[in-house]
């Protein structure tokens, strides 16, 4: 738009569609504001400006991180959960549950882990022989 962001606040700020997330302005403190402008109001906007239809590309979303310090004991709790809403008393289960989730994590890019097929393994090997195995 080639244009300041306080104008393009400015002008987006009360067409319709547009979301104000911030605060009035109050004795002490000024005017503060965060403008969500769906894809559709940008558009109509720029295609009434310049007399034909434009079309603007949303970049992709960024990845969300999550960094945390108590990030294990949030996975912990996302197990705990999905193990009760199934029924799962089977300990088994639980480590296998963790062993294929590093696997993924090591092995596979994010990208692909919904392209995963799990077949039941011939062989599982005990929680013992794991923990010799050094894995």
């Amino acid at each position: 738009m080639q244009v300041s962001e306080d104008a393009v606040v400015r002008r987006f700020a009360k067409l319709p569609g547009v979301i104000d997330l911030g605060r009035a302005e109050t004795r002490s403190k000024r005017r503060y504001r965060i403008l969500r402008i769906p894809k559709k109001v940008v558009e109509k906007y720029l295609s009434t400006k310049a007399g034909h239809t434009i079309t603007v590309a949303v970049p992709p979303r960024a990845e969300r991180r999550r960094k945390s310090d108590n990030w294990r004991d949030k996975a912990i709790l996302n197990l705990a959960k999905a193990g009760l809403q199934n029924d799962c008393k089977d300990r088994k289960v639980y480590r296998e549950i963790a062993d294929r989730a590093r696997l993924l994590a090591a092995f596979v890019p994010e990208s692909d882990w919904s392209g995963v097929e799990w077949t039941e393994p011939d062989y599982w090997p005990e929680d013992d022989e794991l923990m010799n195995s050094g894995s």
